[in-house]
């Protein structure tokens, strides 16, 4: 039997969840039936992917640039692409125009809870036009789709499926994580410090602005405590100036863009996620892989993958006062918490493994053709 060309669609050159979801998927294919095929703005991301054994072609779509679409389009002929899986909703739209006349079937996949859904962007409309000639829309949780369909109302929910995001445990085996103690040693952090870190781009919607407030109280009842942010973005300016007006200087790191995110992972005590909006964030994920302690916003699909107090803690609201005593308590629960990232990485592997995900997505692409 002939195989199947799979290529997903991003629109950007970094790795981030998004781009995460792709490399986990295209590695993990039947290659029996399947042959992966990628397109990103280059960059890492380009090589990365082309290291996994992916091949990869670069266009810039973060525009919806028509020459960058017709390009893609012609790519699109000359390779015989038989699916695009195409993520988040430029990707899609290009993904679509690019595919017209060709007889490809399009999967719009959608990674987060977009704020833009419920006021009147252009972006809004121009989604709406196109969702419906989307052979299948994918959502990363239930929560995911139930605020689309509130906010969409001309597609029907049976062309959404929820594909919850997964996590690929074969990834740990043959990483090379930095020890804790030498991780720590490289920043200068004594290995009593208790770290509080955040992993994840540092966007408005993102809520870094909370934990940097939080912490700022944190800091005066916990002393020998840290705030360490991995990411970068367009706030990082804004939350660089926070702490400087704060004297948090020399209690909170900024370490911008890191490929090697498990092992600072490794070196935190406690990962938080004080987002409004999300998906199912992978950081999540990876740090209940990891086994560190979460503490979460109660977003998406978070309040599925995380029961209060048994694998994590998750705040009823969001707001400071919420994240202060959540990251006090736990501080405070030594014994605790290695109860809690035992449930945690148990839950992970039981219910959000790579294989029952991978089973569920090659199943849709052998029906869709």
């Amino acid at each position: 039997m002939e195989k199947l060309k799979v290529m997903h669609v991003v629109t950007t050159d970094k790795l981030s969840g998004a781009e995460k979801v792709v490399l986990d998927i295209e590695s993990n294919l039947d290659k029996e039936r399947f042959l992966p095929f990628a397109l990103c703005k280059g960059g890492d991301l380009k090589d990365l992917y082309e290291n996994a054994g992916i091949k990869t072609y670069v266009a810039d779509l973060s525009s919806l640039n028509p020459r960058e679409i017709k390009k893609l389009k012609a790519y699109l002929k000359e390779s015989s692409i038989d699916i695009l899986h195409a993520h988040d909703v430029k990707a899609s739209i290009a993904a679509r125009i690019a595919s017209k006349g060709l007889n490809i079937p399009v999967i719009s996949h959608m990674h987060s809870s977009y704020p833009w859904l419920e006021g009147m962007s252009p972006l809004k409309y121009i989604d709406a036009f196109y969702r419906g000639s989307y052979k299948l829309s994918i959502a990363c949780s239930d929560m995911v789709k139930e605020h689309y369909l509130k906010y969409n109302k001309k597609i029907s929910k049976d062309k959404i499926k929820v594909l919850n995001n997964s996590f690929n445990f074969n990834e740990l085996k043959g990483k090379s994580i930095i020890p804790k103690e030498e991780m720590r040693h490289k920043l200068n952090i004594k290995n009593d410090t208790y770290v509080f870190g955040f992993l994840g781009r540092l966007l408005d919607i993102k809520g870094v602005d909370l934990l940097i407030n939080s912490f700022n109280e944190i800091s005066k009842k916990i002393p020998e405590s840290m705030l360490v942010i991995v990411g970068d973005g367009s706030e990082r300016e804004r939350l660089e100036a926070m702490v400087k007006d704060y004297g948090l200087e020399k209690k909170v790191l900024f370490e911008g863009y890191q490929k090697d995110v498990y092992s600072y992972l490794n070196m935190f005590d406690t990962f938080i996620l004080p987002s409004k909006l999300e998906g199912l964030p992978m950081a999540v994920l990876e740090a209940m892989a990891m086994k560190i302690p979460v503490i979460s916003t109660p977003v998406a699909g978070v309040k599925n993958l995380i029961k209060d107090n048994y694998n994590g803690i998750i705040l009823k609201t969001r707001d400071e006062k919420s994240l202060y005593e959540a990251m006090t308590k736990m501080y405070y629960l030594k014994d605790e918490r290695n109860i809690m990232v035992e449930n945690a990485y148990k839950y992970l592997f039981e219910n959000y493994n790579i294989d029952i995900y991978m089973n569920n997505l090659q199943n849709i692409y052998k029906n869709i053709v």
